[in-house]
């Protein structure tokens, strides 16, 4: 059933997602035009404001998590009840504590703004950022159950269902109001919607976790979940500085509207990058539970596919972002002075090239649970970048937040990952990994540059030429991995991975 149960997850996800992100650059389109970039600017450092305050979530979740696909696998409700109840008690805590701690902050985020724009009531926008995350800590623990049962594609379909039709709200309201804090509110209305009936759904599915709510854990289930919250929580440290301070960097030394310019690279990045990770998000729960039933050389075999699927999915988007991301902003637009220069271009792709590389490898320590022994990698890489990005920024503007994310990603995340993943995991060496990494990127680069000049030979810059752009970026990578990969076991195994669902009664 795991292969099955990731293919359902996969498809909804991605079916979910592509509609979404047609309606949110519909939505983003709305906005450029009816608000500006200021607001853009705004709004992208309010959420990196909240994505450091998210710190007080300590990794509890992914810590709780892990610890229920033993027990879901073996039918334990009293165990899963008890893990449950101590989710939400943890999670009606930290959200007091995010509410606190974002008033708090208040007085001072003023100061990370250079260049104050002229924009009206901005604390009560701030304030409805703060309110917006503060009520998801309060219904959104139940989604856990779902998605570590492999059920993935029950909380999307509600997630991306409410969305959509968010989406078209804000839309209409911008268009008739042209009100940026009305926007917000119909924001804040549907993530409580989706939370809240997401929570009444896990408990129409998993009617005994009211009775066991109350169960106290062993003693050694405890210790096993502190030890893992007390390695998230610098692991969080890393992701909120890492994801987290670039936009606050880049308004500090560079300016409000450096900041809006990003949020328009920064949405379609993050688009292909949700879209992506929809992917893994759907096979997560399954390796999980491959983790705990079966051993370590068949989990080993199937990591190679799933790397090697995460190397022709981001070699190809990474390909297709370098040869499009400003042609299609001055055709979504039609502004030429939104755009970043091709050098501040290629760093962003680099960047999402090498973060994307890095999900097989997370994917599968996460799900095995193996968060402690990395556990100063984050703190380490939190210092780097942030230490880089500003020294870099003074210097060189906004392609030194880039480089600065680049470097710790590379001096860090590059090495201690797979590495921990193949010591403690697979318990195999790590040479071959960074071997295929290797290979992987001097294709990656190859095929890149064939695919770039390809499109230089392109005319003009409207909507045909565009057009051609997307056929040459589509066709190129695309057959020269076929033609190089076709006869590989990573290959033929993701093609029977696809068509395994059609055969009834299998479990792998």
């Amino acid at each position: 059933m795991r292969s099955e149960n990731s293919i359902k997850n996969i498809i909804v996800n991605i079916g979910s997602q592509l509609l979404n992100i047609v309606l949110g650059f519909v939505c983003r389109t709305v906005f450029i035009r009816t608000l500006g970039e200021a607001y853009l600017g705004v709004s992208g450092l309010f959420s990196n404001i909240l994505t450091l305050l998210s710190l007080t979530e300590l990794g509890v979740g992914t810590a709780i998590a892990f610890s229920m696909y033993k027990p879901l696998a073996d039918n334990d409700h009293k165990k899963i009840g008890a893990l449950m109840g101590l989710y939400k008690r943890a999670y009606r805590v930290i959200g007091l504590i995010v509410a606190i701690v974002g008033l708090a902050f208040t007085p001072f985020y003023p100061y990370f703004i250079k260049n104050p724009p002229d924009i009206p009531n901005l604390t009560i926008i701030y304030l409805l950022y703060i309110f917006n995350t503060v009520i998801t800590y309060f219904f959104s623990y139940k989604q856990s159950i779902i998605n570590a049962d492999q059920k993935n594609y029950i909380c999307t379909l509600y997630q991306y269902g409410f969305s959509i039709v968010q989406n078209i709200a804000q839309i209409a309201i911008l268009f008739m109001t042209r009100n940026f804090i009305l926007y917000l509110c119909i924001q804040i209305v549907f993530s409580f919607l989706t939370n809240f009936l997401l929570a009444r759904k896990a408990q129409k599915m998993y009617p005994y976790l009211n009775k066991y709510d109350k169960e106290k854990l062993g003693k050694d289930d405890k210790a096993l979940i502190v030890k893992n919250i007390k390695a998230m929580f610098m692991h969080r440290i890393g992701s909120a500085v890492v994801n987290g301070t670039d936009t606050l960097v880049m308004s500090s030394l560079v300016g409000i509207i450096s900041v809006g310019i990003y949020s328009n690279y920064f949405l379609m990045t993050n688009t292909l990058r949700n879209l992506t990770s929809q992917i893994f998000a759907g096979i997560t729960a399954s390796v999980g539970n491959l983790g705990a039933l079966e051993d370590k050389k068949k989990s080993y075999q199937i990591y190679l596919s799933i790397n090697f699927a995460g190397f022709w999915i981001f070699s190809f988007c990474s390909i297709c972002l370098f040869c499009l991301f400003n042609p299609f902003i001055i055709i979504w637009t039609g502004r030429k002075d939104l755009l970043f220069s091709v050098p501040v271009v290629f760093l962003i792709v680099l960047n999402f090239y090498a973060t994307g590389m890095r999900q097989a490898t997370l994917t599968f320590k996460d799900a095995f649970g193996l968060f402690w022994y990395d556990r100063y990698k984050a703190v380490i890489e939190a210092v780097v970048n942030l230490i880089t990005s500003i020294i870099l920024t003074q210097r060189y503007g906004v392609a030194g937040v880039f480089i600065g994310t680049l470097i710790s990603t590379i001096t860090i995340d590059f090495w201690v990952e797979p590495l921990v993943l193949f010591k403690h995991g697979f318990h195999s060496p790590v040479k071959p990994f960074f071997i295929r990494y290797a290979y992987y990127a001097v294709l990656t680069a190859a095929v890149g540059f064939l695919t770039w000049y390809a499109c230089s030979f392109v005319p003009g810059s409207g909507f045909s030429a565009f057009a051609v752009k997307c056929v040459i970026c589509l066709i190129v990578p695309n057959v020269l991995y076929l033609a190089i990969f076709w006869s590989t076991k990573e290959f033929q195994y993701l093609k029977s991975f696809v068509k395994l669902p059609k055969l009834r009664g299998t479990a792998s």
